[in-house]
């Protein structure tokens, strides 16, 4: 059980990126952010559901996602987007509980959207969000450890 990787998208844009464990083969930050954005939007608009996750060979990709609130003096700045879609995502490995990390996601996701301010997100400012993998790191807990890392730390 471990978590290899975690992050936030806005629609499409890696904000935050946190790496546990380093995979076989790494995947450019602007195409994980597109791939995931995309698949989010065929799910939602081809059938009307959310994407919860996929799962490969070894690797299970979950996410969860929320609106971002944009107040209205803002959305006129934003590109013409009216709607934001804010995801976070985690890459784990397969016999990972699913449930437990979609529950830590869920509460990393609202200290995200507390911490920082619409127009910070809308920013895309990577640089603002660096100070946020401490409480990444707090909210995943134990979950983010590999079996072995964990039975270690106890030692």
């Amino acid at each position: 059980m471990a978590i290899y990787e975690t992050g936030v998208i806005l629609n499409g844009s890696i904000l935050f990126d946190k790496k546990y464990y380093s995979t076989e083969h790494e995947l450019d930050n602007t195409f994980k952010g597109g791939i995931l954005h995309a698949v989010n939007g065929f799910a939602h608009d081809a059938f009307d559901t959310e994407f919860n996750s996929f799962t490969l060979a070894s690797y299970k990709f979950i996410a969860i996602s929320t609106e971002l609130d944009v107040p209205n003096g803002i959305k006129k700045k934003q590109e013409g987007l009216s709607k934001h879609c804010l995801m976070m995502f985690s890459v784990i490995e397969k016999t990972t509980d699913e449930n437990a990390v979609r529950k830590c996601m869920r509460e990393a996701l609202v200290q995200f959207m507390n911490r920082y301010s619409v127009n910070d997100i809308l920013s895309k400012n990577t640089k603002k969000f660096k100070k946020f993998n401490k409480r990444v790191d707090k909210v995943f807990g134990d979950l983010m450890l590999r079996a072995d890392d964990q039975f270690a730390a106890i030692f």
